[in-house]
């Protein structure tokens, strides 16, 4: 049986300090939870509430009431099943990836996860953030990647240092600019980092020498404005450089 004990670390991980010191986070709903358990991540912890056991059966998991769920969920409408799992230890970045995706400043969760989520989609099993990207294990980044972060290689790196090095191993460096060559005209297209910017300010200035190929995705429409959103200029590009 769940102890007040439990429950009150479990809601504790909604903070990252806690994250972080304790070296777990939260998974929920049925997908993700799903996904988790066919991972190689360590589950410690299953919980579902009758209602959603009646429906999807799940042998390994702790009963618990509705008021309990909802004092552990991060969600404002619980999804009757959440899981607690290990925090893995960061793996090194695979040598032989044709492309890497790099995110520099990614602060917005739900771009953060949807670009980890797309990476997958066009095969890009390996994503590196800056050190300022928004936090892996928050519960809006994991909710958004579907899935994708059980199966990508993710790590935190000081990121002029390993575009640097990459480029000193001969890696291309690709860079979504507003003045770099149109995308849709490259031709050759060597192996390489696929670097996307913050939502607010795009790559950064102390970023920008690293970038060896700028790219830029082309206006079609001459009455917009804004740039496009860092999730979706991730997209097009990752489309077209892998295509």
């Amino acid at each position: 049986m769940i102890t007040k004990s439990n429950i009150k670390t479990i809601a504790s991980l909604k903070q990252q300090k806690f994250r972080k010191e304790l070296g777990l986070f939260v998974v929920e709903g049925r997908k993700m939870v799903e996904e988790l358990l066919q991972s190689r991540f360590e589950t410690v912890g299953l919980y579902a509430t009758e209602a959603f056991l009646s429906t999807h059966p799940l042998p390994t998991a702790e009963m618990v009431t509705e008021v309990q769920m909802q004092q552990m969920s991060s969600l404002d409408t619980p999804p009757g099943v959440l899981a607690v799992a290990k925090i893995p230890e960061a793996r090194p970045i695979s040598s032989t990836a044709r492309f890497v995706l790099a995110l520099d400043g990614i602060a917005n969760p739900g771009n953060m996860g949807t670009l980890i989520r797309t990476a997958e989609w066009f095969g890009i099993r390996e994503v590196v953030c800056s050190t300022d990207c928004v936090e892996l294990w928050n519960s809006k980044v994991i909710q958004a990647t579907m899935g994708s972060v059980f199966r990508v290689n993710i790590t935190m790196v000081d990121l002029q240092a390993f575009l640097h090095e990459q480029h000193e191993r001969g890696k291309a460096v690709y860079g979504a600019l507003l003045d770099g060559e149109n995308l849709f005209e490259i031709r050759e297209k060597p192996e390489g980092i696929i670097v996307i910017g913050s939502e607010s300010h795009g790559i950064r200035a102390e970023v920008l020498p690293c970038i060896t190929h700028p790219v830029t995705i082309p206006r079609m429409c001459g009455s917009v404005t804004e740039s496009l959103n860092a999730a979706v200029a991730g997209g097009i590009l990752m489309a077209e450089m892998t295509r």
